[in-house]
């Protein structure tokens, strides 16, 4: 019995040990081509979101709201002011001019001879007039940037005379200096009255006296100025001399384009010497009168004097002007 027993024992040790390998033959069996593969595993697709590209900035809307309260009105809602009426320009007047009628004219600072004389005019010469003195005698003009007067007498005015204003800058006239008084002269005997003097002769023209200025000139010494009718008007064709030494030159007003009653002489070609004494007076005109006026060369007409001499002694090199003779006539 125990010996049965013994023998299923070691039967059923022998089936279990047999049967794990018979299962491990299948196995071989079963793969003899290679192990078997291994499975790969793929993984889903993944989702990529593609962003389009944009060429230009997107502008995000702006968003206005239907109403403010309290809203500044815009530019647009503000009423516009109405514009001022430009006004009209006024119409500049008309500036006038003058024209210098004197071979050469003292530009003055102010309407009178006893002003300074700032310059000199020359004869043609145009100036514009800024006014004139209450006499309406002196005329103020704009010489060269600065403000001078002129002698009316020597001027022509280019327009209405009468449209030019009084200057409201008349300079206040120079002190003159004081002079001492004369000491008084001690009494002196008692003459007899001198003879009466001869009447005047009364000649064809009168001399202007007073009307002349001498004034210093180094560069040349000369003499000028003018033959009037009665109305002040301009004369030519009036024969006027010069002599000193003797016979120097006739010329007449008006001749050799110097101007309308004009006459100058310049007889020494430049100073003359001190202490030398002039006479100037009218003469009657010969029938031809040369360029240049009559001299020693081309000799004389009749010089029997029509007028007054003017008589001057000169003292140093001057200029003589406004020497004026007047038709009695």
């Amino acid at each position: 019995m125990r010996r049965n027993t013994t023998m299923l024992l070691a039967v059923a040790a022998l089936i279990l040990m047999i049967a794990p390998a018979c299962a491990l033959g299948n196995l071989v069996a079963r793969n003899d081509t290679g192990p078997a593969p291994t499975p790969s595993f793929t993984p889903k697709p993944t989702f990529t979101a593609t962003v389009p590209v944009i060429e230009e900035p997107i502008v995000a809307p702006t968003f206005t709201p239907t109403s403010t309260p309290d809203a500044t009105p815009t530019p647009a809602d503000t009423p516009t002011p109405e514009a001022s009426p430009t006004p009209e320009a006024t119409a500049t007047p008309e500036t006038a001019r003058l024209v210098i009628n004197n071979p050469t004219l003292n530009v003055r600072s102010g309407p009178g001879t006893n002003y300074s004389a700032i310059g000199q005019a020359r004869n043609g010469e145009r100036y514009d007039v800024t006014g004139k003195n209450a006499a309406s005698n002196w005329y103020q003009i704009n010489f060269n940037g600065q403000t001078g007067w002129v002698a009316g007498q020597y001027v022509a005015i280019e327009g209405d005379p009468g449209a030019i204003q009084v200057a409201g800058n008349i300079p206040a006239p120079p002190v003159q200096p004081t002079r001492p008084p004369a000491p008084t002269a001690a009494p002196q005997p008692t003459t007899p009255p001198a003879p009466v003097a001869p009447p005047a002769p009364s000649y064809p023209f009168s001399l202007v006296k007073g009307a002349e200025r001498c004034d210093p000139n180094a560069d040349q010494t000369y003499f000028n100025g003018f033959v009037r009718r009665r109305d002040n008007s301009p004369m030519n064709g009036v024969c006027v001399h010069v002599a000193y030494y003797g016979p120097r030159n006739t010329k007449c007003s008006g001749c050799d384009n110097v101007g309308d009653g004009v006459w100058g002489f310049s007889p020494f070609g430049g100073p003359a010497p001190a202490g030398t004494t002039v006479e100037i007076f009218v003469v009657t005109c010969p029938s031809a009168m040369p360029v240049g006026g009559q001299t020693i060369e081309s000799g004389f007409g009749d010089l029997t004097p029509q007028s007054d001499k003017w008589t001057h002694t000169v003292t140093t090199s001057e200029q003589c002007t406004g020497i004026t003779f007047v038709s009695n006539q």
